[in-house]
């Protein structure tokens, strides 16, 4: 009799508190490394404009303002930028445009 006594009182204890008794965790949505690498894709383009030390920054920044571009990685010695970005976003065509419109015309290399 004491036991259930004690019990219901640390059960009502509890309820009062405000804490639920059983707490409800939201589970993590696990995206597979597969999944997560079909949401990204990797283009490089030939960006033969680029002669100065400012020209890769305007390229990499141009490329970078495209709403779905992750990342943009310039290599001035080979005059390429190689760019990563979600397809369900943008596409090849507006990454090459964005950089055309800075004024270094850029082309897809297959």
């Amino acid at each position: 009799m004491i036991r259930l006594l004690i019990a219901t009182a640390g059960l009502l204890a509890i309820s009062v508190s405000g804490l639920p008794l059983i707490g409800s965790v939201a589970s993590p949505v696990l995206v597979s490394v597969a999944q997560a690498a079909e949401a990204e894709q990797t283009a490089t383009f030939n960006v033969p404009g680029m002669t100065c030390a400012l020209c890769p920054i305007t390229v990499r920044k141009a490329m970078e303002s495209v709403e779905g571009v992750k990342s943009v990685t310039v290599d001035f010695d080979a005059r390429t930028a190689t760019v990563t970005f979600d397809p369900s976003m943008t596409t090849i065509e507006a990454i090459a445009t964005a950089s055309a419109n800075a004024g270094y015309p850029a082309k897809h290399i297959l």
